[in-house]
């Protein structure tokens, strides 16, 4: 069993992070759709087509997240001052800005793209895409309890990309800052604490530091630079697939 010191915690999941970054810098800002997206040469149904399958994958890493408290109920009675941590998130998530929350969002910003809210719920994801929540649900199932924490450490790194999506959005494709506030609402609750809450990134460092204070088993060929970056890997998946699907 490894059990880490908090420091030696804190230090740990700040490495992961930094690489988590690097690593999204290195992927999945280089791909071609991200590239173009930038520049606002990426073309509208290549956005749809991605919108698409990212709101698929919307309700299904949202149901995980409530899942974990119930296959790790274990862990939040031992240590009930997380609840609090860990339900400032759910509030987040399925009640604001009312219930159900940023799924309205969601659905606002698809339908400002020309997706119907069945569109953006409902459509058949494509293989590379379905990977990502796939990956999650596994590690939910199958995995150890710091294995879907070190997994969701990339939402930082998607948190700082909203910001190029709605600048892109705004500058480029005609919408207003509301009908793309699915992207800054977003950048705004993963990077940085918001409506007297922590951010969502904050909120996985905060419980996982907690995890490896208490002492972690890592599985062969689960360790944690493994499930902390292949969410990146798979994020830059789905849009090479998404792209490639539209050009």
């Amino acid at each position: 069993m490894l059990t880490l010191s908090q420091t030696q915690a804190k230090e740990l999941v700040a490495e992961l992070r930094e690489k988590i970054d690097r690593r999204w810098k290195d992927t999945v800002d280089q791909t071609r759709f991200m590239e173009e997206l930038r520049e606002g040469k990426l073309k509208r149904e290549t956005i749809r087509l991605f919108y698409q399958n990212w709101g698929a994958f919307v309700p299904v890493i949202n149901s995980i997240y409530t899942s974990v408290f119930y296959k790790h109920l274990w862990f939040f009675v031992k240590n009930i001052d997380l609840m609090g941590v860990y339900t400032e998130k759910v509030l987040d998530e399925f009640g604001h800005p009312s219930p159900p929350g940023h799924i309205q969002i969601l659905i606002g910003t698809g339908k400002a793209l020309g997706l119907s809210a069945e569109e953006v719920l409902l459509s058949p994801m494509l293989p590379e895409a379905r990977a990502l929540p796939d990956f999650h649900r596994t590690l939910l199932v199958d995995g150890l309890i710091q294995e879907y924490w070190f997994s969701v450490l990339w939402e930082g790194a998607f948190g700082a990309s909203c910001k190029i999506w709605f600048d892109a959005l705004t500058n480029f494709y005609g919408l207003t800052a509301e009908q793309a506030s699915y992207f800054s609402k977003h950048h705004e609750a993963d990077t940085m604490d918001h409506l007297d809450r922590k951010a969502h990134s904050e909120v996985t460092e905060t419980v996982l530091c907690r995890v490896l204070q208490q002492g972690i088993i890592e599985r062969p060929g689960y360790n944690s630079e493994y499930c902390a970056l292949t969410p990146v890997d798979l994020n830059a998946l789905m849009m090479n697939a998404v792209y490639t699907a539209t050009h």
